[in-house]
């Protein structure tokens, strides 16, 4: 026979086990139900003892730091000017390449110009053929005219016009002749390329004994690039947000990442005053001196303004704007410590701060951190404050 105390010792085991877990679970129900029934009676102490919203505040005092503005540019030399050739033939020689200084005046190369040299002995020599004909044919028309005087019965009065007329003729032909000799001397003398000012040569285009054509379909050759250095222009677009602090004269930084420490002093030469209606900027010049000649053209750099505000603002925590509806507010508290709603205009956002452009007035106490217990007329209790 089974023995009836083996069949009861599994259903004993089941119950002890359950039994175990009830008691479990109740002592984890009594270790987190205790601490937070002992935090509400804490905080309903809290809020017996002080019925009106916490908060801290911060008392405004207007922006008085430069605005500091950082803008991309290039470097762009004063002048850089192309030298073109105003003569036909072929290049004889170049005394310059590329990075040479050069002064004005200095020749730069020449250019052998044959057609031009025949084409102006040939002026010459008509020139000074017309010459003769002009004075034989004065000679002529005066001694028809002293006859003409002496007796007009001897010669007629036609022939005498006719030779007066003969003489104007000759007379324009010489004055015709001397132009173009006049002309082709001073197309020859741009067989000599002379530098028109002080500069570096930053690209030379032709090589001895190239085809120089001085027009060709109207447009001429480019002989050189020369380039002058000695102030380097930084143009900027200016966002419309700052465009009313550019002003002529305003000191502005220049840096490049390849001269690390240097910084050029430079100032707004001129600006444009309209802005681009495409990308809402104004275009600014700064000039910048580069007696150095640390400034290359064509170098990438970071051109920095310190803008004083044209107007009061003032810097507050991101946190204290209110947006719920509509406009943004912040949070106002008066000497009786009672909340005003001021709607204000924001200005330029740096992330965990606002500029704050109107709306606000210097010497108020705005919320920091506005709950949704704070509006109009509301009562609060200040727990701590400051001045930003």
């Amino acid at each position: 026979m089974t023995d009836p105390a083996i069949n009861q010792r599994p259903s004993f085991r089941r119950w002890w086990l359950i039994g175990v877990i009830v008691v479990v679970l109740f002592i984890l129900f009594l270790w987190g139900w205790i601490p937070r029934m002992i935090n509400t009676k804490k905080i309903e102490a809290i809020a017996a003892e002080d019925p009106f919203p916490q908060v801290s505040i911060m008392q405004l005092k207007p922006n008085t730091k430069p605005i500091e503005l950082i803008l991309p540019s290039s470097a762009l030399a004063w002048h850089i000017t192309p030298i073109w050739a105003r003569v036909n033939g072929y290049l004889l020689r170049y005394l310059v390449d590329i990075g040479d200084v050069v002064k004005t005046g200095d020749l730069l190369a020449e250019i052998d110009t044959p057609e031009t040299d025949e084409q102006l002995a040939q002026a010459r020599a008509d020139l000074t053929n017309s010459i003769v004909e002009r004075d034989i044919a004065k000679i002529t028309s005066d001694r028809w005219q002293k006859l003409w005087n002496k007796n007009s019965k001897a010669v007629s009065k036609q022939e005498v016009d006719q030779y007066s007329a003969n003489l104007k003729s000759t007379e324009a032909l010489v004055v015709s002749n001397e132009k173009i000799v006049s002309r082709l001397t001073y197309q020859q003398q741009f067989k000599y390329i002379y530098a028109p000012f002080e500069g570096i040569i930053i690209q030379r285009l032709v090589d001895i004994g190239h085809l120089i054509y001085g027009s060709v379909n109207s447009t001429p050759q480019e002989l050189f690039q020369i380039a002058q250095t000695h102030t380097i222009r930084f143009f900027v677009d200016v966002p419309q947000t700052y465009y009313k602090q550019i002003k002529e004269g305003l000191d502005a930084e220049v840096t490049v990442t390849e001269l690390p420490g240097k910084i050029f002093k430079g100032t707004v030469a001129r600006y444009a005053k309209a802005l681009d209606p495409t990308s809402r900027t104004l275009l600014t010049e700064v000039d910048v001196e580069n007696s150095e000649g640390l400034l290359y053209t064509g170098l990438y750099g970071r051109v920095k303004f310190l803008l004083v505000p044209d107007t009061v603002n003032f810097i507050i925590p991101s946190t204290a704007v209110i947006i719920r509806s509509g406009f943004p507010h912040m949070a106002i508290v008066d000497e009786n410590n009672t909340i005003h709603l001021a709607q204000v205009q924001i200005g330029r956002d740096y992330g965990n701060q606002m500029e704050i452009t109107s709306g606000l007035k210097e010497n108020e106490r705005i919320v920091t951190i506005p709950s949704d217990r704070v509006r109009e007329g509301v009562k609060v209790s200040i727990v701590g404050g400051g001045t930003p």
